[in-house]
């Protein structure tokens, strides 16, 4: 496995862990990895996962659009768009794409059944919580990084 893959699925695992914790994803982990990616681009003229800068560039405004307008709608935190955000910057558009699509399905699960269990156990409101989206979104790259392989 390359050292680029083994850095990416230990930051994923940071991610996924400290958002399931504490709801939050450490602004160091975003910018650490951020700037190992822009760094990476810049020194060997490709992203982590392999592609060109127009391909990193086009995921990145990508990203934006997807994230930005459920963040100003407060559906997201800051955090799960610096996270989808760095991962565009991680390789090439259709992999930040296909993450999205699968973090959306796998937070869709966990939220129906969170639901589910929280009205069967309870017969109560379902209380006003945010979903750990940014561990979705982890999950969702190692699924794309093992899809790949």
């Amino acid at each position: 496995m390359p050292i680029a893959e083994t850095i990416i699925i230990v930051w994923c695992l940071g991610i996924g862990l400290a958002d399931l914790y504490a709801r939050r994803i450490p602004n160091i982990l975003t910018l650490g990895l951020g700037l190992i990616a822009i760094g990476w681009l810049l020194i060997t003229g490709q992203a982590m996962l392999g592609a060109n800068w127009q391909s990193v560039a086009l995921g990145v405004v990508a990203s934006l659009l997807l994230t930005l307008p459920a963040y100003a709608a407060r559906m997201l935190g800051a955090g799960d768009v610096k996270c989808l955000l760095v991962i565009a910057l991680l390789g090439p558009w259709h992999t930040m794409l296909l993450t999205f699509v699968i973090a959306a399905m796998l937070a869709s699960v966990f939220g129906l059944v969170y639901m589910l269990f929280i009205r069967l156990r309870t017969n109560q409101a379902i209380p006003k919580r945010w979903m750990p989206f940014g561990a979705a979104l982890s999950a969702g790259l190692l699924c794309v990084i093992g899809m790949v392989k």
